[in-house]
């Protein structure tokens, strides 16, 4: 059965829209999975997805409880950003006032960073004796980070490190800025592997790789991280739009 034209373009027209529907909602999908209860509460029409930098970036608020030398630690950041960079993610390393100390002193350490900022608290003894961990422990961190927090904490113990780093004739800061690099990596999602980064409990081979070079986040895991950062911030994107919504 033939169609009259003006009918038939039309029908194609519509093919062609819906077509195009059902390639955003997979691109979305893929770029940023969400839960089943973000799915039911979310009406479909709000989800878009924010303004992405590239590669994407995190902002740690570094609070040093342990006073960790600066040019120790300066280096440790800059292990663990080449690490995260590896992974095609940019970290910015912020300090921040401790209790005791005036915050006009830390103009550039605002208390909400949006879902990609970070807490990172470096622990002294006595501050780590009143949590519970394992004594071969170096750090800890929410596996993963709540995607909706805006200050997830990790937890370095940083006189662990220096003992650890100290046995097996490693820097120190090499092996601190690892320990950061692994922490957020758990923040991000990523779980336990047999190698790398994220492997369970390094080994000599690891140590001694550390000495002068890294320890790499794997492609897949280096995918889940940024995967991770996107679907956050389009959590926060939709909040957002709620409270708008909401304050009309």
């Amino acid at each position: 059965m033939k169609l009259p034209a003006e009918i038939a373009r039309l029908i194609l027209s519509l093919l062609v829209i819906v077509g195009a529907a059902e390639l955003i909602t997979v691109a979305v999908a893929d770029a940023a999975p969400q839960t089943a209860t973000s799915i039911e509460t979310t009406p479909q029409r709000s989800v878009k997805l924010p303004h992405q930098d590239w590669p994407p970036q995190i902002f740690v608020r570094v609070h040093n409880y342990a006073r960790v030398d600066a040019g120790l630690l300066h280096g440790a950041e800059a292990i663990a950003t080449r690490i995260l960079r590896e992974a095609k993610i940019n970290a910015n390393w912020v300090y921040c006032p401790l209790p005791q100390e005036e915050d006009d002193r830390y103009p550039k350490c605002p208390s909400n960073w949006g879902t990609n900022g970070f807490v990172l608290n470096i622990l002294t003894p006595e501050m780590v004796g009143r949590i519970q961990t394992r004594v071969e422990n170096l750090g800890s961190a929410p596996a993963p980070c709540d995607e909706d927090a805006t200050s997830c904490p990790i937890s370095v113990f940083y006189f662990r490190v220096a003992e650890c780093a100290e046995h097996f004739n490693v820097q120190t800061e090499r092996l601190l800025g690892h320990v950061f690099a692994h922490e957020i990596g758990h923040m991000l999602n990523a779980n336990h592997s047999s190698k790398g980064i994220m492997r369970g409990e390094w080994g000599r081979d690891d140590l001694k790789l550390m000495g002068f070079s890294i320890l790499e986040f794997s492609t897949d895991q280096a995918k889940q991280l940024r995967a991770s950062l996107l679907h956050r911030a389009v959590r926060q994107e939709l909040t957002q739009n709620v409270k708008l919504s909401a304050s009309r």
